[in-house]
C-alpha cells in the first residue's frame, strides 16, 4: 500500500481535481459547491506550503549560520529581516488588525522594501542591456535583420530618433506592432499546445519530472 501511494497516489488525485474542474468550468457556470470546496482545500494546502516553506528556510540558513558555512553573514541577515518583518506585521495585526496599521512595518516596507525593488529591477535592465549588445551582432543575415529591426525600435522610442530622421518613428511603430503582435500570437498559441500537450502526459502519468521526482523508478 506505501508503495501504491507513493508511485500512484499523487497522480491519481490530480487527474481527480483537474476533471472536477474542467466539468465545473464546462458545465456548471452557476457553481459547484464540490468544486468550490477542492478550491478552498487548494487555498489551505496553498497556505500551509507557505508556512512549510519559511520553516524550512530558517532550518537551512541556521545551519549555514552555526557552521559558519560560505557567505553566511547574507543568511545571517536574511533570518534577521525576517524576523522584523514577521514580528512587526504580527504585532499590527495584535493591535490594529492589519500590517500596515503598524509604524514599525510600514517605515520597513517603505523605506527599506521598496527601495530595494527598485533597485534591483534596475540592475536588471543593466543585464538586459548586457543580453541585447550580446544577441545584437550582425554573425549572419538572421542576426543582422534583429539588429536592424531594434535599432528602430529603440530609435523610435527615443526623442533623438524622430530628430535624426522622421521616418524612424513610423518604421519602429510598424515593427512594433504589425510586425511584433503576429509573431507574439504564434508563440501564444504554440506554448498553449505545449501546455496542453504537457498536461496531458502530467495526467496519464509519463511526465513524472511534473511531480519533483515523485515516483521514481
Amino acid at each position: 500500500m506505501s508503495e501504491f501511494l507513493k508511485r500512484e497516489a499523487v497522480f491519481f488525485v490530480t487527474g481527480f481535481v483537474t476533471v472536477i474542474m474542467f466539468l465545473e468550468f464546462f458545465f456548471f457556470a452557476g457553481g459547484w459547491s464540490f468544486a468550490e470546496m477542492l478550491r478552498t482545500w487548494g487555498i489551505i494546502v496553498f497556505n500551509m506550503s507557505l508556512g512549510l516553506g519559511a520553516v524550512f528556510m530558517v532550518r537551512s540558513h541556521s545551519k549555514t549560520v552555526i557552521s559558519k558555512g560560505k557567505n553566511w553573514q547574507f543568511s545571517g541577515w536574511l533570518l534577521i529581516s525576517l524576523a522584523v518583518m514577521l514580528l512587526t506585521g504580527l504585532m499590527g495585526y495584535a493591535f490594529s488588525g492589519a500590517p500596515a496599521d503598524n509604524s514599525i512595518y510600514g517605515w520597513l516596507f517603505i523605506h527599506i522594501y521598496t527601495p530595494l525593488g527598485a533597485t534591483l529591477y534596475a540592475i536588471t535592465g543593466f543585464y538586459i542591456f548586457s543580453a541585447a549588445y550580446r544577441a545584437f551582432r550582425a554573425r549572419n543575415l538572421d542576426a543582422a535583420l534583429m539588429l536592424i529591426a531594434g535599432c528602430f525600435v529603440i530609435l523610435s522610442n527615443a526623442p533623438i530618433g524622430e530628430v535624426i530622421w522622421s521616418g524612424i518613428p513610423i518604421i519602429g511603430t510598424w515593427f512594433k506592432f504589425t510586425g511584433q503582435i503576429p509573431g507574439m500570437r504564434t508563440f501564444s498559441m504554440v506554448a498553449a499546445f505545449g501546455m496542453l500537450a504537457y498536461g496531458f502526459r502530467a495526467l496519464l502519468g509519463k511526465e513524472r519530472g511534473f511531480y519533483a521526482g515523485v515516483g521514481k523508478e
